[in-house]
């Protein structure tokens, strides 16, 4: 008996040596969901439909890093006529390569003198002026929705910008803030496109109402740099439509891992704050030619890997070309223009942009270029207090 527990317990042991125990599950960066978003995907991969992301495998991606950056805000690149006709990283493709507009004529002293500017000593405008906002955003038959009246859920500077305000000497504003009336409908579903199409002066609307301009002023000049905003980084044009040129400091981020979502750009992909999952600062260098790429995101209340724009503080700032099909060019070409008062006029007859048709017709083309909208011919031109280039008919635009 005694031989036969001796001969047991060497044969327990050598089976343990031969089949040793399954390794432990791995965890952190090594994980397989890891692999599939790369910090800097930008291949065409799997870009045209959302795919959603099991929970267990979105842990990993929900970091709860602090949020980190290597970026010198005091010697940002200055981004002046920095347009393309053709999608190109820190570039705009913009569908108006002429620009004849007005613009801020002072002369900042945050630039840097060496073609960078120092954003921590930018003037800003005084004022906290609170607003009536109103904005929903709402899903039908695959559509986003959104309606508001273009005032923000924050305050805002006071405009026109007062003598006695130190930003007075480098952007003399005149213009006033006024409610909009805003309807657009975007894809709830976006998908991307065979090829990136250009942009006009508007991008996309924010969550804050708010409507997002792209980087340029109406001179074809970097407008973070020469033009002054208030401390929620945005500002009235013409027809007293308050907007951002780029992310406002007053839309609320998360502290840890991966940004929030911010805003969506017209063709319904969302655009997303300055970090990335693992909470280090996003870069030009990380993003694509549109200024986004593939990765997983909080979308409409799942984790799914799809392609999402990222703000940074380098120009172009959000988005730099349209990686899908923008549903419209401009809000105002749908004839939401400013709020007509008693009477049915517009305050000062401004705020009428052209129509989308005029718009389109002038895609790809330059200022002064031939260009017809039906039976109508005309020469394409930016069209006053506008920021569109527009099909306008011989003597003028309709009145």
């Amino acid at each position: 008996m005694k031989r036969y527990l001796i001969l047991l317990t060497i044969s327990f042991l050598l089976t343990a040596c031969l089949f040793p125990p399954p390794p432990p599950p791995q965890t952190g960066s090594n994980s397989p969901t890891e692999s599939l978003s790369p910090a800097n995907d930008q291949s065409s991969q799997n870009q045209n439909q959302a795919s959603p992301t099991p929970e267990a495998e979105s842990e990993s991606h929900s970091h709860d890093a602090p949020h980190t950056s290597d970026v010198d805000a005091t010697h940002l690149e200055i981004g002046d006529g920095k347009y393309s006709t053709s999608p190109r990283v820190g570039y705009i493709f913009s569908c108006q390569t002429q620009f004849n507009g007005q613009g801020a004529a002072g002369n900042p002293t945050w630039l840097n003198g060496d073609g960078t500017w120092n954003a921590l000593i930018k003037a800003v405008v005084d004022g906290s002026v609170s607003w009536p906002h109103s904005f929903t955003i709402s899903i039908q038959n695959n559509q986003r929705v959104f309606t508001g009246n273009g005032l923000p859920d924050h305050t805002t500077g006071n405009y026109p910008i007062s003598p006695s305000d130190d930003a007075y000497v480098y952007d003399r504003n005149p213009n006033s803030i006024s409610e909009q009336n805003i309807t657009l409908t975007l894809p709830a579903t976006p998908t991307v496109a065979a090829q990136p199409s250009c942009m006009g002066g508007e991008v996309g609307i924010m969550l804050s109402g708010v409507v997002l301009f792209n980087a340029f002023d109406a001179l074809g000049r970097d407008a973070q740099v020469h033009e002054v905003q208030d401390e929620c980084d945005g500002h009235p044009q013409q027809a007293g439509v308050y907007h951002y040129h780029a992310l406002s400091d007053c839309l609320a981020d998360t502290q840890t891992g991966h940004s929030a979502l911010m805003g969506y750009a017209f063709d319904g992909f969302g655009i997303y704050g300055y970090y990335d999952e693992d909470g280090t600062e996003i870069t030009n260098a990380d993003l694509d030619e549109c200024h986004g790429h593939v990765g997983v995101i909080e979308w409409d209340g799942q984790s799914v890997e799809m392609y999402h724009y990222h703000a940074t503080r380098e120009f172009p700032y959000t988005v730099g070309c349209f990686k899908g099909t923008p549903s419209v060019r401009s809000i105002g070409g749908q004839g939401q223009n400013q709020q007509p008062q008693q009477g049915g006029q517009n305050q000062g007859g401004q705020g009428q942009q052209p129509p989308q048709e005029a718009i389109n017709a002038c895609v790809g083309l330059s200022q002064g270029a031939s260009c017809s909208v039906g039976n109508m011919t005309g020469t394409c031109m930016t069209p006053p207090n506008t920021t569109q280039l527009a099909c306008v008919p011989a003597g003028g635009p309709p009145p």
